[in-house]
């Protein structure tokens, strides 16, 4: 999907929410550019790179939407839209689920990953090519819960490995450092962030994804 599109979407995603909350039509050609929060998880990154590339271009703009990004722990989030105080969040799946079954009525209105993000990634002198790779070696995840961990466990499964296998370390958001300063030797990632950020800082990591 490009840019452009994406932008567009965003668009089409913010007329869809607000006549189904029985706003009324707004003129064909706004006097000012319609306000559109949109909150991502945690910080600011290079996974979010499209909606930066976006607003750089003036795709929101064009489209008479000035937009704000607000960032946060995906479970807070959703309870900020869930409760009609956040217009957009950028969420996972496994959140929305939950969200849901706890009473919020939030929704899904776009895909914004095309592929599961999370992959497995280790520095040059781990060699990974194959998830049996992992085993007996240490590997660094957020935590035991969202996306990360139930991608983690898909690979487990689909790979026929024990958990038991593999020495699993809850590292929080700090998969590059750990890696970097050898306390894992890997780690669960997002494939459009933590190695690039390795790249940058002039890693050949190896990736599973």
């Amino acid at each position: 999907m490009s840019v452009k599109k994406l932008g567009l979407m965003v668009m089409a995603v913010s007329l869809v929410v607000l006549s189904g909350c029985g706003v009324a039509s707004t003129p064909t050609q706004p006097a000012s550019p319609t306000q559109v929060t949109l909150a991502m998880g945690y910080i600011p990154n290079v996974q979010f790179a499209p909606f930066y590339v976006a607003v750089n271009k003036g795709y929101f703009a064009e489209e008479d939407l000035e937009i704000e990004f607000d960032y946060g722990m995906e479970t807070d989030l959703l309870n900020l839209v869930g409760t009609d105080a956040l217009q957009f969040a950028v969420a996972s799946g496994d959140q929305v689920i939950l969200a849901r079954s706890q009473g919020l009525p939030v929704v899904y209105v776009m895909t914004y990953f095309q592929r599961f993000p999370v992959a497995i990634v280790s520095l040059e002198d781990v060699p990974l090519e194959e998830p049996s790779d992992l085993i007996g070696r240490s590997v660094g995840i957020p935590g035991l819960w969202g996306a990360s961990y139930i991608g983690w466990l898909a690979l487990l499964h689909s790979s026929g490995i024990g958990d038991q296998e593999i020495l699993l370390e809850s590292v929080g958001y700090t998969q590059v450092a750990s890696l970097t300063e050898g306390q894992v030797e890997a780690a669960v990632v997002y494939a459009a962030n933590e190695p690039v950020q390795l790249r940058q800082a002039g890693y050949d990591p190896h990736i599973i994804y």
